[in-house]
């Protein structure tokens, strides 16, 4: 629960996967004093998170901005939460500036890739410094690449969603890595939040930091196809679904990653309940999370609106896939 505006007790949070009422309260996560926000080694706005196969939590408090609560700018960083030890932290790395800014960086998206040493890659959904964040956990450090793949599209602008006209142009956002197949390396998926085009690049070219410092990387990015609409959040399963938000129509898409973009679909729109459609996640049973938030509202209105506690702020879908995560190795079920 990022820290858009004041009022926000906890930026990290949990409540049952089975909750007893519609509108029950969020416990912070892992407890109190790491969401208090005075002390830069606390959570102080968290955006994103992924739990790897070894129960580790990875979150992104990296949302900076110049109105930070108390003035506090605080370095973005990546926290690691052991939840087997009930989210005790266990390493947290921070941003240097020319990696992500801390007035103005915006850590948004995160997946976790194991099977060459231990990566992680990150969209900064900077307005100023947008771009794609890898960190290696195995240095202990992090490079940026920066491409116009990762820039808004003006035409994708202006859709109006929820009543309110979303003239945001926002940068990259949603990742997606594919999964483990054992020939050769696997590839990212990421969107700009304003924008219809799916690009993505493989994991050797985005674990190179030497050649991330030059500019022939680039030769690397491939454009997939354009989508039905702007997406928010991306994730593909084991079978090399890549399933994407469509905030700008109320919708889901699929795509699988072995077949020409062409036969991409969307299968789900609803513009009761999936307003802004956000993120995903799977658990071991098969099933597909998404969030649906009110999140937008904040860059579509002025300051004078207002939540009242009986409003909506957050739905969460779920779809039996009968896949898991990127996590796991392929398994050809691109049917499900």
């Amino acid at each position: 629960m990022p820290k858009f505006r004041t009022g926000v007790p906890a930026t990290l949070g949990y409540f049952p996967v089975m909750p007893e009422s519609t509108n029950m309260l969020i416990s912070p996560f892992p407890n109190w004093k790491m969401n208090y926000q005075g002390n830069c080694w606390n959570l102080q706005s968290v955006l994103g998170a992924e739990i790897d196969r070894k129960g580790i939590m990875w979150v992104l408090d990296g949302h900076r901005s110049s109105n930070m609560i108390n003035g506090i700018r605080c370095p973005p960083k990546l926290v690691r939460l052991d939840l087997n030890l009930d989210g005790s932290p266990v390493h947290v790395f921070n941003f240097p500036n020319d990696v992500c800014l801390r007035d103005g960086g915006f850590l948004n998206d995160i997946v976790i890739d194991d099977t060459n040493g231990t990566y992680a890659y990150i969209s900064d959904n900077s307005v100023i410094d947008p771009g794609l964040v890898v960190y290696s956990s195995r240095d202990n450090t992090a490079w940026k690449l920066r491409d116009g793949s990762m820039f808004p599209q003006v035409l994708a602008a202006g859709y109006i969603i929820d009543g309110f006209k979303m003239d945001y142009f926002g940068t990259v956002d949603g990742l997606a890595l594919s999964p483990v197949t054992g020939e050769g390396p696997r590839t990212l998926f990421y969107s700009s939040l304003t924008g219809y085009s799916l690009y993505c690049i493989t994991t050797d070219i985005l674990q190179n930091q030497t050649l991330a410092m030059l500019d022939t990387w680039r030769e690397n990015v491939k454009y997939v196809g354009d989508k039905a609409g702007s997406s928010d959040g991306l994730i593909m399963d084991n079978a090399g679904n890549l399933y994407y938000t469509l905030v700008s129509i109320s919708g889901v898409g699929k795509w699988n990653m072995f077949e020409s973009f062409d036969k991409a679909k969307v299968f789900y729109i609803n513009p009761k309940t999936m307003v802004w459609p956000d993120g995903f996640t799977m658990d071991s049973q098969g099933n597909l999370f998404l969030i649906n938030t009110y999140g937008f509202r904040f860059f579509a209105s002025n300051e004078t609106l207002q939540f009242t506690p009986d409003m909506i702020k957050f739905r969460i879908h779920v779809m039996h896939t009968g896949t898991k995560s990127y996590l796991y190795e392929y398994h050809h079920n691109k049917d499900t």
